[in-house]
Protein backbone atom coordinates (compact mmCIF):
# COMPACT_ATOMS: atom_id res chain seq x y z
CA UNK A 1 0.00 0.00 0.00
CA UNK A 2 1.30 3.44 -0.92
CA UNK A 3 1.79 6.08 1.81
CA UNK A 4 -0.82 8.81 2.08
CA UNK A 5 -0.18 11.59 -0.46
CA UNK A 6 1.10 14.91 0.83
CA UNK A 7 -1.20 17.92 0.65
CA UNK A 8 -1.90 21.22 2.39
CA UNK A 9 -4.92 23.53 2.37
CA UNK A 10 -2.56 26.48 2.75
CA UNK A 11 -1.97 26.20 -1.01
CA UNK A 12 -5.67 26.84 -1.74
CA UNK A 13 -6.52 30.16 -3.38
CA UNK A 14 -10.01 29.27 -4.64
CA UNK A 15 -12.73 30.04 -2.10
CA UNK A 16 -15.26 27.70 -3.72
CA UNK A 17 -12.76 24.86 -3.64
CA UNK A 18 -11.94 25.55 0.02
CA UNK A 19 -15.66 25.58 0.88
CA UNK A 20 -16.30 22.21 -0.75
CA UNK A 21 -13.11 20.58 0.54
CA UNK A 22 -13.36 21.82 4.12
CA UNK A 23 -16.73 23.38 5.02
CA UNK A 24 -19.02 20.94 3.21
CA UNK A 25 -17.05 18.05 4.66
CA UNK A 26 -17.26 19.60 8.14
CA UNK A 27 -21.07 19.80 7.87
CA UNK A 28 -21.32 16.24 6.58
CA UNK A 29 -19.13 14.99 9.41
CA UNK A 30 -21.18 16.86 12.00
CA UNK A 31 -24.46 15.35 10.76
CA UNK A 32 -23.05 11.85 10.44
CA UNK A 33 -21.08 11.76 13.71
CA UNK A 34 -24.02 10.19 15.66
CA UNK A 35 -23.93 7.32 13.13
CA UNK A 36 -20.23 6.64 13.57
CA UNK A 37 -18.78 9.26 11.24
CA UNK A 38 -16.59 8.41 8.25
CA UNK A 39 -13.70 6.41 9.66
CA UNK A 40 -13.57 2.87 8.33
CA UNK A 41 -16.79 3.34 6.34
CA UNK A 42 -17.66 2.84 2.67
CA UNK A 43 -19.16 6.02 1.19
CA UNK A 44 -20.94 6.88 -2.04
CA UNK A 45 -20.99 10.50 -3.23
CA UNK A 46 -24.09 10.73 -5.46
CA UNK A 47 -23.47 13.55 -7.96
CA UNK A 48 -19.93 14.30 -6.89
CA UNK A 49 -19.22 17.01 -9.47
CA UNK A 50 -15.45 17.55 -9.56
CA UNK A 51 -15.05 15.33 -6.51
CA UNK A 52 -13.77 17.99 -4.14
CA UNK A 53 -15.85 16.95 -1.11
CA UNK A 54 -15.13 13.27 -1.79
CA UNK A 55 -11.42 14.07 -1.85
CA UNK A 56 -11.77 16.07 1.37
CA UNK A 57 -13.33 13.10 3.15
CA UNK A 58 -10.82 10.62 1.74
CA UNK A 59 -7.83 12.71 2.86
CA UNK A 60 -9.10 13.90 6.24
CA UNK A 61 -11.38 11.25 7.77
CA UNK A 62 -9.89 7.78 7.09
CA UNK A 63 -12.85 6.12 5.35
CA UNK A 64 -12.35 2.64 3.97
CA UNK A 65 -13.35 3.96 0.54
CA UNK A 66 -15.15 6.85 -1.12
CA UNK A 67 -16.79 6.32 -4.50
CA UNK A 68 -17.84 9.42 -6.42
CA UNK A 69 -20.29 9.21 -9.31
CA UNK A 70 -21.43 11.91 -11.73
CA UNK A 71 -22.79 12.04 -15.30
CA UNK A 72 -20.38 14.83 -16.25
CA UNK A 73 -16.76 14.58 -17.42
CA UNK A 74 -15.87 17.14 -14.73
CA UNK A 75 -15.47 14.17 -12.38
CA UNK A 76 -12.02 13.63 -13.92
CA UNK A 77 -10.82 17.10 -12.84
CA UNK A 78 -10.32 16.05 -9.23
CA UNK A 79 -6.59 15.35 -9.44
CA UNK A 80 -5.74 18.45 -11.47
CA UNK A 81 -7.73 20.62 -9.06
CA UNK A 82 -6.09 18.94 -6.08
CA UNK A 83 -2.66 19.56 -7.55
CA UNK A 84 -3.46 23.24 -8.11
CA UNK A 85 -5.20 23.93 -4.79
CA UNK A 86 -3.57 21.49 -2.35
CA UNK A 87 -0.22 20.61 -3.89
CA UNK A 88 -1.55 17.04 -4.09
CA UNK A 89 0.75 14.62 -5.93
CA UNK A 90 -1.82 11.87 -6.55
CA UNK A 91 -5.28 10.79 -5.48
CA UNK A 92 -5.50 8.63 -2.35
CA UNK A 93 -6.01 4.92 -2.88
CA UNK A 94 -9.34 4.95 -1.03
CA UNK A 95 -10.95 7.30 -3.59
CA UNK A 96 -12.50 6.16 -6.88
CA UNK A 97 -14.61 7.97 -9.49
CA UNK A 98 -17.05 6.76 -12.12
CA UNK A 99 -18.76 8.77 -14.85
CA UNK A 100 -22.21 7.23 -15.19
CA UNK A 101 -25.56 8.24 -16.62
CA UNK A 102 -27.93 9.89 -14.11
CA UNK A 103 -30.45 7.02 -14.41
CA UNK A 104 -27.87 4.21 -14.35
CA UNK A 105 -28.15 1.26 -12.01
CA UNK A 106 -25.93 1.55 -8.94
CA UNK A 107 -25.74 -2.11 -7.89
CA UNK A 108 -22.44 -2.71 -9.72
CA UNK A 109 -20.77 -0.21 -7.38
CA UNK A 110 -21.29 -2.43 -4.33
CA UNK A 111 -22.95 -1.47 -1.06
CA UNK A 112 -22.26 1.42 1.28
CA UNK A 113 -22.51 2.53 4.89
CA UNK A 114 -23.16 6.15 3.90
CA UNK A 115 -24.60 7.71 0.76
CA UNK A 116 -24.53 11.50 0.56
CA UNK A 117 -25.57 14.08 -2.01
CA UNK A 118 -24.85 17.81 -1.91
CA UNK A 119 -26.71 20.32 -4.12
CA UNK A 120 -27.65 17.69 -6.69
CA UNK A 121 -31.31 16.77 -6.35
CA UNK A 122 -32.59 20.16 -7.59
CA UNK A 123 -30.98 19.28 -10.94
CA UNK A 124 -32.35 15.74 -11.16
CA UNK A 125 -35.08 15.04 -13.70
CA UNK A 126 -38.26 15.28 -11.67
CA UNK A 127 -39.81 11.95 -12.65
CA UNK A 128 -36.56 10.20 -11.68
CA UNK A 129 -36.46 11.40 -8.08
CA UNK A 130 -38.23 8.44 -6.46
CA UNK A 131 -36.38 5.98 -8.70
CA UNK A 132 -32.96 7.45 -7.81
CA UNK A 133 -33.82 7.38 -4.12
CA UNK A 134 -34.82 3.73 -4.52
CA UNK A 135 -31.52 3.07 -6.28
CA UNK A 136 -29.68 4.65 -3.35
CA UNK A 137 -31.78 2.60 -0.94
CA UNK A 138 -30.74 -0.50 -2.90
CA UNK A 139 -27.00 0.04 -2.30
CA UNK A 140 -27.31 1.24 1.29
CA UNK A 141 -26.54 -1.37 3.92
CA UNK A 142 -29.30 -2.18 6.44
CA UNK A 143 -27.67 -0.07 9.16
CA UNK A 144 -26.57 2.63 6.71
CA UNK A 145 -27.60 6.28 6.48
CA UNK A 146 -28.30 8.73 3.65
CA UNK A 147 -27.53 12.45 3.85
CA UNK A 148 -29.20 14.73 1.32
CA UNK A 149 -28.81 18.48 0.91
CA UNK A 150 -30.38 20.52 -1.87
CA UNK A 151 -30.42 24.27 -2.50
CA UNK A 152 -31.75 26.55 -3.86
CA UNK A 153 -35.16 24.95 -4.21
CA UNK A 154 -36.96 26.05 -7.37
CA UNK A 155 -39.68 28.21 -5.80
CA UNK A 156 -37.30 30.05 -3.49
CA UNK A 157 -35.99 33.53 -4.18
CA UNK A 158 -32.92 32.38 -6.08
CA UNK A 159 -34.28 29.09 -7.38
CA UNK A 160 -33.41 29.97 -10.98
CA UNK A 161 -29.67 29.83 -10.14
CA UNK A 162 -29.24 33.32 -11.65
CA UNK A 163 -28.48 35.28 -8.47
CA UNK A 164 -25.14 36.66 -9.64
CA UNK A 165 -26.28 37.60 -13.14
CA UNK A 166 -29.87 38.64 -12.31
CA UNK A 167 -30.11 39.70 -8.65
CA UNK A 168 -33.91 40.01 -8.56
CA UNK A 169 -35.52 37.58 -6.08
CA UNK A 170 -38.22 35.33 -7.57
CA UNK A 171 -37.61 36.81 -11.04
CA UNK A 172 -38.20 33.37 -12.59
CA UNK A 173 -41.68 33.22 -11.03
CA UNK A 174 -42.77 36.82 -11.55
CA UNK A 175 -41.31 37.86 -14.91
CA UNK A 176 -42.53 37.00 -18.37
CA UNK A 177 -40.04 34.42 -19.67
CA UNK A 178 -38.90 36.41 -22.70
CA UNK A 179 -38.15 39.40 -20.44
CA UNK A 180 -36.48 37.17 -17.88
CA UNK A 181 -33.94 35.89 -20.40
CA UNK A 182 -33.48 39.37 -21.86
CA UNK A 183 -32.49 40.61 -18.40
CA UNK A 184 -30.31 37.54 -17.84
CA UNK A 185 -28.39 38.30 -21.04
CA UNK A 186 -27.68 41.84 -19.78
CA UNK A 187 -26.12 40.43 -16.64
CA UNK A 188 -23.90 37.92 -18.42
CA UNK A 189 -20.47 38.50 -19.91
CA UNK A 190 -21.53 36.93 -23.20
CA UNK A 191 -24.44 35.44 -25.08
CA UNK A 192 -22.81 32.02 -24.67
CA UNK A 193 -22.85 32.36 -20.88
CA UNK A 194 -26.51 33.39 -20.93
CA UNK A 195 -27.42 30.51 -23.23
CA UNK A 196 -25.57 28.04 -21.01
CA UNK A 197 -27.37 29.27 -17.90
CA UNK A 198 -30.71 29.07 -19.67
CA UNK A 199 -30.39 25.69 -21.40
CA UNK A 200 -27.96 23.74 -19.18
CA UNK A 201 -29.00 25.09 -15.78
CA UNK A 202 -32.45 26.71 -15.69
CA UNK A 203 -34.23 24.42 -18.14
CA UNK A 204 -32.92 21.32 -16.34
CA UNK A 205 -34.10 22.35 -12.87
CA UNK A 206 -36.93 20.38 -11.33
CA UNK A 207 -39.73 21.98 -9.32
CA UNK A 208 -39.56 19.70 -6.30
CA UNK A 209 -40.44 21.24 -2.94
CA UNK A 210 -39.08 20.32 0.48
CA UNK A 211 -42.30 18.47 1.47
CA UNK A 212 -42.32 16.72 -1.90
CA UNK A 213 -38.74 15.51 -1.52
CA UNK A 214 -39.42 14.19 1.97
CA UNK A 215 -42.48 12.32 0.69
CA UNK A 216 -40.44 10.88 -2.18
CA UNK A 217 -37.83 9.70 0.29
CA UNK A 218 -40.43 7.87 2.36
CA UNK A 219 -41.95 6.37 -0.79
CA UNK A 220 -38.50 5.05 -1.70
CA UNK A 221 -38.25 3.13 1.57
CA UNK A 222 -36.57 5.56 3.93
CA UNK A 223 -37.42 6.94 7.34
CA UNK A 224 -36.45 10.57 7.96
CA UNK A 225 -34.49 10.81 11.22
CA UNK A 226 -33.37 14.45 11.11
CA UNK A 227 -34.26 17.40 8.91
CA UNK A 228 -33.40 21.08 8.69
CA UNK A 229 -34.54 23.88 6.41
CA UNK A 230 -33.20 27.37 5.86
CA UNK A 231 -35.30 30.25 4.58
CA UNK A 232 -34.44 33.25 2.48
CA UNK A 233 -34.27 36.65 4.19
CA UNK A 234 -36.25 38.33 1.41
CA UNK A 235 -40.03 38.66 1.66
CA UNK A 236 -41.89 37.33 -1.37
CA UNK A 237 -44.04 39.80 -3.33
CA UNK A 238 -47.75 39.74 -2.55
CA UNK A 239 -48.69 38.65 -6.08
CA UNK A 240 -46.73 35.43 -5.59
CA UNK A 241 -48.22 34.78 -2.15
CA UNK A 242 -51.62 34.89 -3.88
CA UNK A 243 -50.49 31.91 -5.97
CA UNK A 244 -48.06 29.92 -3.82
CA UNK A 245 -47.79 28.99 -0.14
CA UNK A 246 -45.43 31.45 1.52
CA UNK A 247 -43.47 28.60 3.14
CA UNK A 248 -42.74 27.13 -0.30
CA UNK A 249 -41.52 30.52 -1.55
CA UNK A 250 -39.21 31.15 1.39
CA UNK A 251 -37.75 27.67 1.97
CA UNK A 252 -34.40 27.81 0.24
CA UNK A 253 -32.51 24.77 1.50
CA UNK A 254 -33.47 21.30 2.67
CA UNK A 255 -31.08 19.05 4.58
CA UNK A 256 -32.03 15.68 6.00
CA UNK A 257 -30.80 12.30 7.20
CA UNK A 258 -32.69 9.12 6.39
CA UNK A 259 -32.27 5.45 7.22
CA UNK A 260 -33.84 2.38 5.62
CA UNK A 261 -37.35 1.88 6.99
Amino acid sequence: MLPEPNWSLTHCRDNQYRTEFAEVVRVLNEWLAPYGGFEGKDLLDFGCGEGTAALGIALQHKPNKVVGIDPGAKVWKCLANGQAQLGLERLPENLKFFQIEPDAQLSSLGTFDIVYSWSVFEHLQQDWIVDRLKAIRGVLRPNGVMFLQTTPLYYSAWGAHFRTQLPVPWAHLSMQESLLFEELRKGCASADEANFLRTQIFETLNKATAPGLLRACEEAGFQIVRKFCTCTEESPPSELIEIFHEEILTTEQLVFLAVPS
